[in-house]
C-alpha cells in the first residue's frame, strides 16, 4: 500500500544521511523540534528538512511494528498528530486485515503532510464507511479544504487538489447530493479546459448511480469539450454513448 510520494531514491538519502550522522530517527523525532542530520555529500535533495521527517517518522511507527506488532504500534503512535505516522500505523492494520474507520479518519484529519499519498486512504474512507455517510461525507469536505490550502500552490498541486474534488464530486453523486455533485463538475471542468476528463468522470458517476439523465447531459458535455479539442473520433463515440443511454431513459423500468 503506497503512502508516500517520495521516490524510493529520496528515502534511501534519508537513510543514508542518518547512517553517516550516526543518529536514530527516534532520537530525531523526541525533541521538542525535529532536527534533519546533514544532506550527505553530493546529493541533492530540495526540502530536506520536511523530506528527513517525513521519512523518520514513517520509519520509526514501521520499526514498532516489526518489533513489537500492531497492538504495541498503536498503543505508542494512535495518537500521533503527525499525518505519516497515522498514515504507517493505518498501513499496517490495513495489511494486518484490522483496519478501522477511526484510524483512516486520523490520516485524513491530521495536518496536511504534502507528502503523504492520501488516494488509498480517501478510497478506504468510502468503503469502511458505507454506514456513516454523513460523518464520512463531513471529514472527505474538511480534507479537501485543508488539502488545497496547503498542496495548491506547490510543484503539481492544483493536479493534486484537482483529483481530490473530483473525488468528492463523485462521492456527493453516491450519496445523492446531486446540486453539490454538478456544481463541483461544473468548477472543474471549467478548471480543466484541455481535457475531458471531469465530464467522462461525472457521466460515469451518474451512470453508476442511475441518475441516467444526469449522465446523459454530461456526455453531451464531454462530446462538446472533445469536440473544441479537436478530437473528432473521441466525440463522436461519446455521441453514440448519449444517444444509448437517452434510449435507456424511455425504456419502461
Amino acid at each position: 500500500m503506497r503512502i508516500s510520494w517520495l521516490s524510493p531514491d529520496e528515502i534511501v538519502v534519508v537513510r543514508e544521511a542518518f547512517d553517516e550522522a550516526k543518529t536514530t530517527y527516534e532520537d530525531a523525532c523526541v525533541q521538542g523540534a525535529f532536527v534533519a542530520p546533514p544532506l550527505p555529500a553530493g546529493r541533492g535533495v530540495l526540502d530536506w528538512d520536511h523530506i528527513a521527517e517525513h521519512v523518520a517518522r514513517a520509519e520509526r511507527v514501521s520499526a514498532v511494528v516489526r518489533d513489537g506488532g500492531l497492538v504495541a504500534a498503536r498503543a505508542r503512535f494512535g495518537g500521533s498528530e503527525a499525518a505519516i505516522e497515522a498514515a504507517t500505523l493505518a498501513a499496517a492494520a490495513h495489511e494486518a486485515e484490522a483496519l478501522a474507520l477511526d484510524e483512516v479518519i486520523a490520516v485524513l484529519t491530521r495536518p496536511i503532510d504534502p507528502y503523504v499519498f492520501y488516494a488509498p486512504f480517501l478510497e478506504l474512507l468510502i468503503s469502511l464507511g458505507k454506514g456513516e455517510v454523513p460523518r464520512v461525507l463531513a471529514v472527505y469536505e474538511a480534507f479537501v479544504a485543508a488539502y488545497a490550502a496547503v498542496v495548491a500552490e506547490s510543484l503539481h498541486g492544483a493536479a493534486r487538489v484537482g483529483a481530490v474534488r473530483d473525488g468528492l464530486a463523485d462521492v456527493y453523486v453516491s450519496a445523492g447530493r446531486i446540486a453539490d455533485a454538478d456544481a463541483l463538475y461544473e468548477r472543474r471542468h471549467e478548471e480543466d479546459q484541455n481535457d475531458v476528463a471531469v465530464a467522462l468522470s461525472a457521466s460515469r458517476a451518474y451512470l453508476a448511480s442511475g441518475a441516467l439523465s444526469h449522465a446523459v447531459r454530461w456526455l453531451g458535455v464531454a462530446a462538446a469539450r472533445a469536440t473544441s479539442l479537436g478530437r473528432t473520433a473521441q466525440a463522436a463515440k461519446l455521441r453514440q454513448t448519449q444517444e444509448a443511454v437517452t434510449k435507456r431513459l424511455g425504456e419502461p423500468n
